[in-house]
């Protein structure tokens, strides 16, 4: 056996880089030629994934757009070319009338008021033992004094109670119906003027309802509960005293004697404000609605008139009674193919474009299934925020901005503006929107991606924010002068247009690390923080193998400089310059500028060892960058900055040793 068929292995291992490169792409053509004779056995289920998933995301817009039917095309101040008439019989609630109405019937629902009756019972028992002891006594004389005293009662006022009193059974009807006439007032109670003139609705002749505790409420007159007017010899329990006692003069006499201390009394009612509140809501519920009722044909726009709020609402009705009617279910029926048709074609010429010039995209089934929830997501968001009455705020803008923007970093540019074009189509459709829209959303957000074609700081997400802010005021002026819409209008949604541009730079600027995960994607925000020289990583570089570490920064140096002449991405390749060397650190005496020694290391070993270690650092910078969270493009660089050729130096060492040992058998043999 010679020498060379014995190092043969190990001279294998010099072209390691590239065996290692092309050994897949063997065994893959290997399969592909016996999947080829078997193609109807092998389908293509990635293939066949990604076309679910464009189908699925196709059927999902559809049904988004189409929810809600036929859409509303009208904005307030927007003036008509023609005429605006009724397509069909309807009616609509007239909200002025209507709540006219329920006002003057919530103004006339009696204040209610609480009645504490407590502070009256001690007279009524007091009133009570009075009419017995003047029924009880002969004679005034025989009235015990401290009750005449107390109640200042003379000889005239006994009399004629006790001639009113004569037999128990006149004394025992009088004294009921006394008590009844002070219960009543009991029952209505008092309240202070003053109260009565901080409250307009409390005006001459209202009413108001008293709750008690026991019984049913009850509605009287203001002036039979205010203090002075309730206490006059005219008032309410006067005529009711006269009318118990059967004698006016008798009612006149007992009033004086109960009003010195009714007057001491505190007031017992109490505004309730929420049973009032109750009561003026149930009447007002209570009012039906007053409607004006509209003929077809009827006109409710005149021609060249700006629409106003009522109007607007009028044309809403009518839109949505023409829905409900067959007419609009048939529109709405006739329109969901032509929708299908416009979306399944739309999604066609995205899904070529991406098979042709978007190769990351088409390549990866988790890549496609972003892009169809990204679409998704987007379309839905503008629906919602064009239905939560923001129409004249076209909140809509901020969406489909943030989407532009996000694929225009995420991927290029140029399919950023081709999902952009897609996305105002579906707009345009969903809204019923015209021309002029659809420039104003495809316009601006073209401005904002065609600004981002370095993003190295996050002021630039802002900056570009601004951009589309000013490209969004300018279309809506330049689109608006040739439309219907007054300078006032365009003011107004100029503004909105700019403010939601600004807002999706900052958004953008704060979600930036989250889409970085999310995609996949490396910014050069991203980059610049890891050419950061007290990166981790690099720090243990430059104290572990200062050699390497210097080695490495001139590399930087020179692949920027080459990236730059060939329009390449020149921090891409600065910044995985530093890192393409890290595996070195693990071994870094056997790399030649980290040897201080005059004698190598490599001389104590055999070629095919040197070949391992050399070979080695590549797969353990690729698992250090892996601890680390490096981005996988830095990753791929660590991996293939040998790219396949051969380690040189140690291969010609083999081939040496192999001739030396060939020429010593051959000497053995002679």
């Amino acid at each position: 056996v010679s020498g060379r068929q014995v190092l043969a292995p190990a001279l294998k291992m010099f072209g390691s880089w590239k065996q290692n490169r092309w050994a897949p792409r063997k065994a893959s053509r290997r399969l592909n030629g016996w999947a080829n004779g078997h193609r109807s056995l092998v389908p293509d289920r990635a293939a066949l994934g990604k076309l679910l998933i464009g189908l699925l995301a196709a059927i999902v817009t559809i049904v988004v757009i189409d929810y809600g039917g036929v859409p509303f095309s009208y904005r307030l101040g927007q003036t008509s070319p023609r005429d605006i008439r009724s397509k069909v019989n309807f009616s609509i609630v007239n909200k002025t009338r209507t709540e006219r109405k329920r006002d003057q019937v919530a103004e006339a629902v009696p204040l209610t008021y609480k009645n504490d009756a407590g502070p009256i019972e001690p007279l009524i028992t007091a009133v009570d033992s009075l009419m017995e002891s003047v029924a009880a006594a002969e004679s005034f004389e025989q009235l015990p004094a401290a009750i005449a005293a107390e109640w200042g009662l003379n000889s005239e006022t006994f009399d004629l109670i006790h001639s009113a009193s004569a037999n128990p059974e006149a004394a025992q009807s009088l004294a009921k119906s006394v008590r009844a006439a002070l219960q009543s007032f009991q029952s209505r109670g008092m309240i202070e003027s003053d109260v009565i003139e901080q409250r307009p609705e409390l005006r001459s002749g209202a009413q108001i309802r008293v709750v008690n505790e026991v019984g049913e409420p009850i509605i009287c007159d203001v002036a039979e509960v205010v203090r002075p007017s309730s206490l006059d010899t005219s008032g309410a329990l006067s005529q009711s005293l006269a009318s118990a006692m059967g004698s006016k003069e008798l009612g006149d006499r007992l009033h004086s004697l109960l009003k010195p201390r009714l007057e001491k009394l505190p007031a017992t009612l109490t505004f309730d404000s929420t049973a009032t509140d109750i009561a003026q809501k149930a009447e007002r519920e209570a009012v039906p609605d007053e409607r004006d009722t509209f003929d077809a044909g009827a006109r409710l726009v005149t021609q060249d008139q700006a629409i106003t709020s009522d109007q607007l609402t009028v044309l809403r009705a009518e839109h949505e009674a023409w829905a409900a009617s067959e007419a609009g279910k048939l529109k709405r029926l006739l329109r969901i193919p032509s929708l299908t048709a416009l979306i399944l074609g739309l999604f066609a010429l995205a899904g070529y474009y991406i098979g042709r010039f978007e190769r990351r995209v088409a390549a990866s089934l988790t890549r496609v299934a972003l892009l169809g929830f990204l679409v998704v997501i987007t379309v839905g968001v503008a629906k919602r925020l064009h239905g939560f009455e923001l129409r004249d705020l076209h909140g809509e803008t901020i969406a489909i901005a943030l989407a532009a923007m996000i694929l225009a970093i995420a991927y290029s540019q140029q399919f950023a503006l081709m999902i952009t074009l897609g996305l105002g189509l579906i707009c345009s459709w969903m809204f019923g929107t015209g021309v002029n829209d659809f420039v104003v959303l495809t316009g601006g957000t073209a401005a904002a991606v065609l600004a981002l074609n370095r993003v190295r700081s996050r002021t630039k997400l802002i900056s570009v924010g601004a951009i589309a802010a000013v490209t969004y005021f300018a279309l809506t002026w330049a689109t608006g002068l040739l439309g219907a819409l007054t300078p006032e209008m365009l003011l107004v949604d100029g503004l909105y247009r700019a403010m939601w541009g600004i807002m999706a730079g900052f958004l953008m600027g704060g979600s930036l690390p989250f889409l970085e995960k999310i995609f996949g994607i490396v910014t050069d925000i991203n980059l610049l923080e890891l050419s950061d020289v007290s990166h981790p990583l690099l720090l243990d570089l430059m104290r572990k193998a200062p050699g390497t570490y210097n080695h490495s920064v001139a590399v930087a140096t020179l692949a920027e400089t080459a990236a730059e002449q060939i329009d390449a991405n020149p921090l891409v390749c600065r910044v995985g310059s530093y890192f393409h060397d890290v595996g070195k650190m693990l071994k870094p005496q056997y790399f030649v500028e980290n040897q201080t020694d005059s004698v190598s290391r490599h001389e104590a070993l055999n070629p095919a060892m040197s070949t391992l270690i050399i070979i080695g650092h590549v797969k353990d910078g690729a698992d250090l960058a892996h601890e680390h969270h490096l981005p996988q493009v830095i990753i791929d660089l660590i991996e293939q900055h040998h790219g396949t050729t051969l380690v040189e130096y140690f291969y010609q060492e083999a081939a040496r040793e192999v001739e030396e040992n060939d020429e010593n058998e051959a000497d053995v043999e002679e």
